[in-house]
């Protein structure tokens, strides 16, 4: 049995030595065959298995198509590990370059002869820690309209921001968007149903505001009513220098899980959809 192929066998995979030569008996030392052999063990078991909150969002653009994604962990340092970073640059490639819109079809995709969910499974058996596609989401824009992204602290947040006209501050409404965390685009283009939606939350936890004091704090979920990050006496509205601001994005690590360890991977413990929140 050639010594090489099973150190190649068991670095790639994380797996135990015995289970890596069995593998090579039954591919009669083939790496290939072993190797994939081994791929289909690494199923993972959806029982049991401990909330991943941790881990790398990431945010890729080509062209007129954009796509984020958020890949859990179950502790910070798997975030680190140079397997788990090459993986995600591996997956925001094959991502964007192709026609997937869910995380069904994202896991179907094809990456170094496996699909993602099989490579997403070695990883997650190499770093002895549950490893998860939770979110995938793919955005459109117009020929006319342009991409603005940013990553903050390596993909812990993701921002994505679809404007037209002038771009000379759509770096710093992402960074905005980044640090102020807003839902909506304005107070004045809010609905009825999401303003009803904010003022029974806020009543949840502050059951003595005032009238004016719940509308002052839904105008500060809204971006353009936001106080400008880098003059708070000037709000986001009288920064854009004539930007039309059509859409914004926002993927924040963990979002609706960190901390919560009965909830689902993908439902917050108040049992609402995790998703972006479309502006219009």
């Amino acid at each position: 049995m050639n010594l090489t192929h099973i150190k190649t066998l068991r670095e790639e995979t994380g797996l135990g030595i015995l289970e890596v030569k069995e593998a090579l008996n039954q591919a009669q030392d083939d790496l290939d065959r072993a190797r994939d052999i081994l791929m289909s063990k690494t199923t993972k078991k959806e029982t049991n298995q401990r909330v991943a909150s941790k881990g790398l969002t990431s945010v890729e653009v080509s062209q007129n198509e954009a796509i984020l994604f958020e890949v859990n962990a179950e502790t910070d340092f798997v975030a680190k590990h140079p397997d788990f970073m090459k993986l995600m640059s591996e997956l925001g490639k094959v991502f964007i370059h192709s026609k997937a819109i869910t995380v069904k079809d994202a896991l179907k995709l094809t990456l170094d002869n496996h699909t993602v969910e099989d490579e997403i499974n070695r990883i997650s058996n190499l770093v002895k820690e549950h490893v998860y596609l939770r979110r995938f989401h793919r955005i459109k824009k117009q020929e006319n309209q342009h991409f603005e992204t940013y990553k903050h602290q390596g993909g812990k947040l993701s921002v994505l921001l679809i404007y037209k006209e002038s771009g000379s501050a759509a770096r710093d409404l992402a960074l905005q968007i980044t640090s102020h965390a807003p839902k909506y685009l304005s107070f004045a283009s809010l609905d009825q149903e999401s303003y009803n939606f904010e003022e029974m939350m806020l009543k949840k936890d502050h059951p003595n505001f005032s009238t004016d004091e719940i509308k002052e704090n839904i105008k500060n979920m809204c971006l353009l009513d936001q106080p400008f990050i880098k003059n708070p006496d000037q709000k986001v509205s009288e920064i854009l220098n004539g930007l039309i601001i059509i859409d914004f994005y926002r993927f924040e690590l963990g979002q609706g899980i960190e901390n919560k360890l009965n909830c689902r991977l993908d439902i917050p413990c108040d049992g609402s959809k995790i998703t972006v929140t479309p502006i219009f």
